[in-house]
């Protein structure tokens, strides 16, 4: 397969990508939870025994990203490939033990095991055989990163701080999209509403606010609000809304004095970070005019995340991977481009303006359900 020249087998070793994958996959790297220390000490240690250069750089305290390098001749731009280390939660509902690994019917389960501990393996593998063969045109670094499945991302915010990521790069990142490339994503807008009302005894319920009944209003009007709003993207569709969490009460028999609630907003053009928030505060106020006396606080939830497009002179966009033909009858059939409705360091990796999907796609192993 030839990635605007650089080359590697025509051969993909899969017992070694499955292998990799398991190994990952069996590893914990929750995030919240026990976090990516395991994850990236495992992949730290199998680029080195490849004979990758590899280093670590400390993103927060006590998280570390993983930076692996295969030098190419100078004459060609540096290919990043984005990977992340940390999963979300394991969660409920599993059929097969969510850390094993399990092989059945030609799939890997488990918890992360498309998102993105595959995408992971695939850079790995990647990196082995280019370093087998005649340098590429460029540099080709992976950076595995912690902290993607968090609000803040700071496992990619490193990236950017410390150089490692710049305006000349081409980005990729392996996230799941069913070997789809994908040149545009939504964009995101956290938020955490807290409403605070009026304690009372459940027997005396109507000497007291209800702040739970008043998020729960607030929920149900902007999830119609945002249903409803006009905008479609050709690439991305319609913007989306959930409620992630929702906490309040203090007892069964009394009426919650305060509540709480964690928003995510999907944005699509023309929508900005800051209409998601007007939008929010507006159904918010609506909503308490049927609540005298109550109050909120409401403020976003990490880093803003505008919807982006990847540039039309993107290399990863416009050239693709020019030995697409001969890689379908071993990777699967030919794949439209499309948007991702996901936030992934391909685009989060842009504090600074620096990536922000200028000259990032998407393109992985496995994909999301729906």
């Amino acid at each position: 397969m030839e990635l605007d020249g650089m080359t590697t087998g025509d051969t993909v070793d899969t017992a070694r990508l499955v292998r990799d994958t398991v190994a990952l996959v069996r590893i914990d790297s929750q995030n919240p939870g026990v976090g990516e220390e395991a994850c990236a000490r495992w992949t730290h240690g199998r680029l080195r025994n490849a004979g990758i250069e590899v280093t670590t750089r400390q993103a927060s305290p006590g998280r570390d990203n993983v930076v692996a390098r295969v030098a190419g001749r100078g004459d060609g731009p540096r290919l990043v490939l984005l990977a992340h280390l940390d999963t979300v939660p394991i969660g409920e509902g599993w059929t097969v033990p969510p850390l094993k690994g399990l092989i059945r019917n030609g799939r890997v389960y488990g918890r992360g095991a498309a998102d993105m501990k595959a995408g992971l393996a695939v850079a790995i593998s990647l990196l082995e055989d280019l370093a087998s063969g005649e340098p590429p045109r460029g540099d080709v670094v992976l950076c595995a990163t912690v902290d993607e499945e968090g609000p803040d991302m700071a496992g990619a915010h490193a990236l950017v701080a410390d150089g490692l990521v710049g305006l000349g790069d081409q980005v990729l990142a392996l996230e799941p999209t069913g070997l789809r490339l994908r040149i545009a994503q939504v964009g995101l807008r956290w938020l955490e509403l807290t409403v605070h009302g009026r304690m009372a005894h459940a027997g005396r319920a109507h000497l007291g606010i209800d702040a739970n009944h008043v998020v729960a209003r607030v929920v149900d009007r902007l999830k119609e609000r945002i249903a409803g709003l006009p905008y479609r993207d050709e690439l991305l569709g319609c913007p989306l809304f959930t409620c992630g969490v929702l906490a309040g009460g203090v007892a069964t028999n009394v009426v919650p004095p305060s509540s709480r609630a964690q928003l995510d907003i999907r944005l699509v053009p023309p929508m900005t970070t800051d209409d998601a928030l007007t939008l929010a505060r507006a159904v918010v106020e609506e909503t308490l005019v049927d609540f005298p006396g109550a109050t909120y606080d409401l403020c976003g939830l990490g880093v803003a995340r505008p919807p982006v497009r990847a540039a039309d002179d993107a290399y990863v966009a416009a050239r693709r991977l020019r030995g697409r033909r001969r890689a379908r009858h071993r990777v699967g059939r030919g794949r439209r481009t499309r948007g991702v409705y996901r936030r992934v360091d391909g685009r989060r990796a842009d504090r600074q303006q620096v990536v922000y999907g200028l000259r990032s796609g998407l393109v992985g192993p496995g994909a999301h359900r729906g």
